[in-house]
């Protein structure tokens, strides 16, 4: 007896072991199939593409055949019906068949190719819902709340477990789509969650959108960037008129559209998002019809009338002044509030920025600071002469220089070159020549001027 089962045992052993699938490739027709120990196809060679076979019992192995991915079982048998466009579709499928649950649990998007539209079949490859969308993905969450985006008239929703759209069809991406259908499972940002989208209508005009995919804001703008990061962030730049402005989640205006670059809109809004102090907030900004420059606030505002053919930054842009190029073409230091601190008579914004530190130093109080202290040569229009002013643009030595050049050393020894009679010389803070006219250019009597500045003090 113990002969017989030692036998039959032994036979088992031989029958299951030449049975056994070995995974592959034939050389001749390029195409993988599976043999067992002996070296016989067990599984003729038909498959562009295999793997091995899974688990001890219930085996099943993912193959490609006629350039869609399904699964077999040890015996040849198509179980997952090869419709798939990846493996890791058709491998997702082959462990629900794996788990042996009705076939009708689990659903897969699956493109018809005779008509190329999509809908959702179970594993064996039966229609659960028909092929009627331009695109379409897969299932995300557990009955009732899970979804699946698809794709209606070139634009992403989302269909629930019965197949009913439960995402408007008005999203961009699949990506997107699959994005609002999480936030409706999870269902608490209702309030918050915003995309902006174009009109499908007119691609030139956006909105923004809830993860239903209703319109809270109407299509009304040329562009609304994405709301920053997660659903707390509440602010956007939107594009209207040719100009940036800074909305909310509700489309109400945070900052007016006056910004021609975003980012200074952003910057703005930066602003008003750290708490910033912004009574004293400027920022250079030009009004398109006139092109003239102003200054706005970070709500999109004029703080400065834009009269100005050129204006500079406020330091740190809440500084007491700035310059600005007045309509004869000179520049002029400017108050926060708008008044001219100088008269428009410096050739270089620079000169008039260090006419406005003057003041500005004074007005801080700085020890060193003195009203008067510099001196910038200016050339009076109409005679050509040249002179010197103070800080506010006010003749301090007259006009009546052939050519001049800015003050050097400090305050006790100031000396300028100038040219008086076609020859260059030194003058002192009074316009007095310190140094006779007496050099055929102003690079000697620079050298002069040195040296009579650092024997000389007045």
């Amino acid at each position: 007896m113990k002969k017989y089962i030692f036998l039959l045992t032994t036979l088992c052993m031989l029958t299951g072991s030449a049975l056994a699938q070995t995974l592959a490739f034939d050389d001749v027709n390029m195409l993988y199939g599976y043999k067992n120990s002996n070296g016989i196809w067990q599984i003729a060679p038909k498959y562009q593409v295999a793997f091995a076979f899974q688990h001890q019992e219930r085996k099943f192995a993912v193959v490609k055949y006629d350039g869609r991915w399904g699964c077999i079982d040890e015996n040849g048998n198509m179980i997952v019906r090869n419709i798939f466009i990846t493996q890791e579709e058709a491998q997702e499928a082959g462990d629900h068949w794996y788990s042996a649950e009705e076939p009708g649990k689990w659903i897969y998007p699956a493109e018809n190719p005779a008509t190329h539209k999509w809908g959702f079949v179970n594993y064996y490859g039966q229609w659960k819902y028909e092929p009627e969308y331009e695109g379409a993905g897969k299932y995300y969450g557990t009955d009732p709340m899970s979804f699946a985006p698809v794709k209606l008239e070139g634009r992403w929703g989302c269909i629930d477990a019965k197949g009913i759209l439960i995402i408007n069809n008005i999203f961009v991406s699949m990506s997107d789509a699959e994005e609002a259908g999480h936030q409706w499972i999870v269902g608490r940002h209702y309030d918050t969650w915003r995309i902006s989208v174009p009109n499908p209508k007119n691609e030139n005009q956006w909105g923004i959108v809830n993860y239903l995919g209703r319109w809270v804001v109407q299509p009304q703008y040329a562009m609304i960037r994405q709301f920053p990061g997660e659903h707390n962030h509440i602010y956007t730049q939107a594009l209207k008129g040719g100009r940036w402005g800074n909305i909310d989640r509700n489309g109400n205006v945070i900052s007016d559209f006056i910004f021609s670059r975003e980012s200074d809109c952003v910057y703005a809004l930066s602003q008003i998002e750290h708490g910033r102090d912004m009574d004293a907030w400027r920022l250079p900004e030009m009004r398109t019809d006139t092109n003239l420059w102003g200054w706005v606030k970070p709500d999109g505002s004029w703080a400065i009338q834009p009269i100005y053919l050129e204006v500079s930054h406020f330091p740190n842009d809440t500084g007491l002044f700035a310059t600005a190029k007045c309509e004869n073409g000179l520049w002029a230091s400017i108050h926060e509030d708008g008044r001219l601190l100088s008269k428009p008579v410096f050739i270089l914004s620079s000169e008039a920025a260090k006419a406005g530190k003057e003041w500005d130093d004074n007005e801080k109080g700085i020890e060193e600071a003195e009203l008067g202290h510099w001196l910038w040569p200016i050339q009076e229009e109409g005679t050509g002469h040249w002179g010197y002013v103070d800080f506010e643009g006010e003749w301090v030595i007259l006009p009546r220089l052939e050519d001049a050049k800015p003050f050097i050393n400090t305050w006790n020894n100031r000396v300028a070159p100038a040219k008086q009679e076609g020859r260059w010389g030194c003058i002192d803070h009074t316009g007095q020549f310190v140094v006779k006219p007496i050099y055929n250019n102003s690079a000697d009597a620079y050298i002069a001027a040195r040296n009579w500045g650092n024997k000389k003090k007045f």
